[in-house]
């Protein structure tokens, strides 16, 4: 079992990813894929990431500045794969004193606004772009933090007296009832490229549990491109939106490498975010670069990523029994282990003495069939369990 097996051609090339959880996960898995040498730099000795790491320097960048910039010397690429303000800061400040030949792969501009969502909701209203209106006169309510990162602390209200408790400076919208779609675009400030729509599925606190992908829609791929010229986006950044009766509406963006949906994408379309991104920093980024990114195999397939925990139960014959959550779940694990990667499977363990959860990556020709390998995949893990 090779779980380093690359899909595009060994480059030489390496790159640095400044954080290990699960976006660095995520964007090691595919620099791996994309046949790049991967150095990883987390203060956490136990980082996730490190399974998908061919080098791991274990510090925190914010004060060991000289071997930070002693690190980008050896790299051609860097990426911060972390949402640590403190971290973002310092590496903007330094960022004339990293090596001249490693290609920082991020837009602060960008981020500064993405990451406060007070500052987004303006920008949409500056490019009119339709978003849940604010403070509507009747529940219910959807109230999330002006800063925190995707569902954390995000909730319906649903009467007046619940609005009361909420907390200052919080959200306050109309809560819109639809799928919420995800869309990608990575831009070199000048040209743009949209790759493949995702369905984000929610659990009970909002959190994504599980990535589909869906068909292209050119109102989400318009309303996407708006923002990212808005933005002379030079990096990627991820729009989310919901589609209601009255169509879309923007819920929020994040410009920086996302986490689940960017290996949905890879199994659905071919087209690796990390080489995309990796091509905007470069010449004669354009259309032509999605064919550069792109590995033909996976062209038009199905992709479902899912998140699960397992409990034990005591019925017969399996004794356990897996439930589909957030990405809280794996969060939990303290290390990341592959337990099964096949041509259509793969299955990954997040643990914590007894604690264990999963994700399930499945993917093949038609969404029929990845069904059923993700029912074979499930059904392995309880097997494992037993």
């Amino acid at each position: 079992m090779n779980v380093f097996r690359p899909d595009f051609q060994k480059s030489g090339k390496r790159i640095c990813l400044i954080g290990g959880k699960l976006q660095g996960v995520e964007a090691a898995y595919l620099s791996q894929k994309a046949g790049l040498h991967v150095i990883l730099i987390d203060k956490n000795k136990d980082a996730l990431a490190r399974e998908f790491a061919d080098e791991f320097h274990c510090f925190d960048v914010t004060a060991d500045k000289k071997r930070f910039v002693e690190i980008s010397q050896n790299a051609d690429f860097m990426l911060p794969v972390n949402e640590n303000q403190k971290t973002i800061d310092f590496l903007e400040a330094v960022q004339s004193e990293i090596s001249p030949s490693c290609a920082l792969l991020f837009d602060f501009g960008a981020y500064r606004i993405s990451c406060d969502k007070n500052k987004s909701k303006n920008y949409f209203r500056s490019v009119n772009v339709p978003t849940p209106a604010d403070r509507p006169t009747e529940p219910p309510f959807f109230i999330k933090p002006p800063n925190e990162s995707g569902s954390t602390n995000a909730r319906i209200v649903r009467t007046e007296k619940e609005l009361e408790s909420v907390p200052a400076g919080y959200l306050i919208e109309e809560y819109v009832e639809g799928p919420v779609w995800s869309l990608e675009v990575i831009g070199d400030g000048k040209h743009y490229n949209v790759v493949k729509e995702t369905h984000i599925h929610l659990d009970d606190v909002y959190d994504c549990n599980q990535v589909t992908p869906l068909p292209e829609s050119s109102d989400l791929r318009k309303i996407t491109l708006d923002l990212a010229k808005g933005l002379n986006l030079k990096g990627i950044m991820d729009v989310e939106a919901i589609k209601g009766q009255k169509g879309f509406k923007v819920l929020e963006i994040d410009a920086r490498f996302p986490s689940q949906t960017p290996i949905c994408v890879y199994f659905s379309s071919g087209v690796n975010l990390i080489s995309l991104l990796i091509e905007a920093f470069g010449k004669n980024y354009g259309v032509g670069s999605l064919k550069k990114a792109s590995c033909d195999k996976y062209v038009g397939q199905y992709c479902i990523l899912e998140h699960f925990i397992y409990e034990e139960t005591n019925v017969a014959p399996v004794y356990g029994k897996l439930t589909s959550g957030g990405e809280h779940l794996v969060s939990k694990g303290k290390k990341l282990t592959p337990i099964f990667v096949s041509e259509n499977i793969e299955i990954y363990e997040f643990a914590d003495q007894k604690y264990r959860a999963y994700t399930i990556i499945s993917h093949s020709g038609s969404q029929e069939e990845a069904e059923k390998y993700h029912e074979a995949a499930k059904l392995m893990v309880l097997e494992k369990n037993t």
